[in-house]
């Protein structure tokens, strides 16, 4: 269905009268799997290599850090089982800004919808200090402050020039980047790990409660979560629908979860927890430890650099157009939406390369993270809400009818209702500034984008129509 199609002669024409006809979208090629990939592959190898290393396993284990990354993987696909129901109902771009809209809750989904922007600059935030302490182990005598602008400039360049991901180069860097993380994971293994080292990190320096049980679960989620951004691409850019929707799930998460948790697991068992803590990259600095630089170091070095390079890519690509199509809703200002000759929405990629940097000047790691577990927990206990209301529709062209989508729905209210108060329980500031942020948003969206002209005119059309699935 052709945007013209969706919006009325009426609007199209309000909106070239309001000078929008300069706003144009982007010209992009399809992605392939290898394109795809690389949007979870540097956040899992920094995530899995150092937040669940020295973050969560320091402080609950090997033992317990396992058993809540099996809980978030249950939260991961049950959220899926019904975010595919709602995609083969709602079969267009927009994800929860259009699932909301179904159940008539718009304002929350298009909030969740704009703050994926902050929530992958948060994500490039951790990608640009570990950057960081890779060139500084590459150059130490070079000043550490010019390495985050070594790594952003020429991503931030080629994606102004119009070079997005895709095409032979960049497959060939996901390819580089995979293989290389199994020849690490196999060379740790075999290599470093040790029963030793293992077994004094496997149980928990601290009794586990309940609540910290879902702490933990909360964490993985805070990593795992980009990963329904993955499907999400894969379901909308894929032209197979029904195949890119059944194996979005297996394709995005499963092979991230094969490649990194093996690895984890090594460097976990190579040194005690203690020693870990002080190595600004575990994943590195378990190899140097034990061989100095030699070529495993260099390596895994330069398959962390590449895997850096190419999710900022992917973070500038997406993001930016979430930019602009927010802008040409009329709830921000006009000129984020602009977009140079060669389709690049350039104003909101210049936007979120200062929101990167501002990282760089942020240390508060445990912050973060708690701000991006509560984000995961809401995520998909909207998810869950979404569908219950959804389900209650009688008028979809295509109801919702997945097998025991009602009970799983309810299930995924509750234990994602559980982890967001286990989360801000340990870290109210952390879940209060989430909620701030997400109110905030709603808000707007509901009394300040009505008000706007072209809001009004696009929320008019878009509100009083109802999805056709009819093109499946």
């Amino acid at each position: 269905m052709s945007t013209s199609d969706e919006i009325s002669d009426p609007l199209s024409d309000a909106l070239s009268e309001d000078g929008l006809d300069d706003i144009e979208l982007v010209d992009e090629k399809p992605l392939s799997w290898f394109d795809v990939s690389a949007i979870g592959t540097g956040e899992m190898l920094f995530t899995a290599g150092w937040a669940w290393i020295v973050f969560i396993a320091s402080s609950f284990g090997i033992l317990w850090s396992i058993l809540g990354f099996v809980g978030g993987v249950v939260i991961i696909h049950t959220a899926w089982w019904l975010y595919r129901e709602m995609i083969t109902a709602v079969p267009e771009p927009g994800s929860l800004q259009s699932y909301a809209r179904e159940a008539g809750v718009f304002p929350l989904g298009t909030s969740y919808l704009v703050l994926y922007a902050p929530v992958y600059g948060a994500f490039m935030w951790l990608e640009l200090l570990i950057a960081n302490e890779l060139f500084a182990l590459l150059f130490p005598s070079v000043p550490a402050a010019i390495w985050p602008y070594v790594v952003l400039v020429p991503v931030l360049a080629l994606n102004l020039l119009g070079h997005q991901i895709t095409g032979k180069v960049q497959s060939t860097l996901v390819v580089i980047t995979l293989v290389a993380d199994i020849v690490l994971a196999i060379c740790v293994f075999a290599l470093i790990a040790n029963a030793d080292s293992f077994s004094l990190n496997w149980p928990s320096p601290t009794p586990i409660t309940f609540l910290g049980f879902f702490t933990i679960v909360g964490l993985w989620l805070g990593i795992m979560a980009g990963i329904m951004e993955v499907q999400q691409v894969l379901v909308d850019e894929w032209k197979d629908f029904r195949r890119s929707r059944d194996i979005g799930l297996l394709s995005a998460a499963w092979q991230l979860w094969i490649r990194q948790i093996p690895l984890a697991i090594g460097i976990l068992g190579s040194l005690p927890i203690a020693a870990l803590v002080l190595m600004p990259v575990p994943t590195i600095g378990v190899v140097e430890e034990k061989f100095g630089n030699n070529p495993l170091f260099f390596l895994a070095l330069i398959a962390m650099l590449i895997a850096t390079y190419t999710t900022l890519s992917v973070y500038f690509m997406g993001m930016g157009k979430i930019l602009a199509l927010y802008s040409q809703q009329g709830a921000l200002p006009r000129v984020i939406g602009r977009y140079s000759r060669r389709s690049v929405p350039w104003v909101a990629i210049l936007i979120l390369a200062v929101f990167a940097l501002i990282g760089v000047y942020i240390g508060d790691f445990t912050f973060v993270s708690h701000v991006l577990s509560t984000w995961s927990a809401t995520l998909y206990f909207f998810v869950a809400l979404f569908y219950l209301l959804m389900k209650r529709r009688k008028d979809l062209d295509r109801p919702l009818v997945a097998r025991l989508g009602t009970p799983l729905a309810v299930f995924l209210l509750v234990v994602t209702a559980i982890v967001g108060i286990a989360i801000a329980a340990t870290d109210w500031a952390a879940a209060t500034t989430w909620a701030a942020l997400v109110v905030v948003v709603v808000l707007y969206d509901m009394f300040v984008v009505p008000r706007t002209k072209r809001g009004a005119l696009y929320r008019q059309q878009l509100l009083r129509r109802r999805t056709s699935a009819a093109r499946l």
